[in-house]
């Protein structure tokens, strides 16, 4: 263990990390320029997919909730990655890109192309079969290491992970960081993913998510880290015109993998990726019921929610012909998203609050 403020001097006297300024006129028109791609390439992918009568398979959960969703564009993600990536060659223009910042869009950029790989699938397949769950689990676990491999290379994890609500931090071995980054990036992929379920959900959730992760980076001084942000969650406010209640457009995996990618890599850069469990709190919520689900109803063959993930719980369903432990809650779905939004909101101000 050692003291936070002395592992703080580390992180702003790295001069791996350093990146010559740029006025904040720059970052706006960057960001400026983000969310108009961004939304221009949505429009684009919007209007091909009605074309071409391609839209979202609806997996069958057996009761009836998104089925008259079925056929809404998809495969919005798509417009983010090329966003993120021209973004990205911007800033590499403007000497802006760092080795984290390098980490960081590798990681979101991989993990999206797992994503659009299954999204791929289930447009060949026509129906929400895409990639096997192991399949994405052995890729995704891939990543994993790559990304550990990579911050080696920067001597990044010989910065200690820094611990909420107390003045010390912690510095583990090499095997347990390792295992420790690739939980961290399975698991949070995972969590965006089934967080994504409701028109607008996932994308208002990340945005928060990056909120509290962009303070964290404005208080370590990582500067290029938090200008990356800035312009990331432009972007994603240009897919969000397209994407709040009703969608016009769903993410798709390709989006979900690539925002679950993108919040671990930055968690992981500044050392908080304990702290992932406020910053992100609803992912992380929805990722651990559908946990519990799964393990009441092999265990005890009850169900704790109506439908998992957690958000499926306060909806409407038709054909509901069994029992579960919690009251049958029913919502609009703006009501549903909205209050997710807020306590997402409050617990992340938690986290950056355990931050300091």
């Amino acid at each position: 263990m050692q003291n936070k403020r002395s592992r703080q001097s580390v992180i702003c006297t790295n001069s791996r990390n350093s990146v010559s300024l740029v006025s904040m006129e720059s970052y706006l028109w960057l960001a400026l320029g983000g969310a108009i791609l961004s939304s221009l390439l949505t429009r684009q992918l919007i209007s091909y997919q009605r074309k071409e009568g391609l839209g979202q398979p609806i997996r069958d959960y057996g009761p009836d909730i998104h089925q008259h969703k079925k056929g809404t564009p998809t495969m919005g993600g798509l417009a983010i990655l090329i966003a993120l990536g021209i973004a990205w060659l911007v800033l590499l223009m403007l000497g802006q890109v760092t080795d984290l910042l390098n980490l960081i869009f590798v990681t979101a950029i991989g993990c999206g192309s797992i994503g659009l790989l299954d999204d791929a699938l289930k447009f060949l397949k026509k129906n929400s079969d895409g990639l096997a769950g192991r399949h994405k689990l052995i890729l995704l676990t891939g990543m994993g290491f790559f990304l550990f491999w990579l911050g080696r290379t920067q001597n990044l994890f010989s910065l200690p992970l820094l611990l909420p609500f107390v003045q010390n931090t912690w510095l583990p071995s090499t095997i347990i960081t390792g295992l420790l980054v690739i939980l961290v990036l399975v698991g949070t992929v995972n969590a965006v993913n089934f967080n994504d379920g409701l028109d607008g959900l996932c994308v208002g959730t990340t945005l928060i998510a990056l909120i509290g992760l962009g303070c964290v980076a404005f208080l370590q001084h990582q500067m290029a880290i938090l200008g990356f942000i800035f312009v990331s969650m432009s972007i994603l406010l240009g897919f969000f015109w397209w994407n709040v209640y009703p969608a016009q457009i769903f993410l798709g995996d390709a989006g979900s993998f690539a925002l679950g990618g993108l919040i671990a890599a930055i968690a992981i850069s500044l050392r908080v990726e304990l702290f992932l469990p406020l910053l992100a709190f609803i992912p992380m919520l929805e990722v651990i019921t559908v946990i519990m689900q799964v393990a009441s109803f092999r265990l005890l063959k009850k169900r704790i929610f109506k439908v998992a993930p957690f958000h499926h719980h306060f909806e409407r369903a038709k054909g509901v012909n069994y029992t579960f432990m919690l009251p049958n809650i029913e919502w609009p779905e703006p009501l549903i998203t909205l209050r997710f939004w807020i306590v997402a909101a409050l617990m992340a101000l938690v986290g950056v609050f355990a931050y300091r």
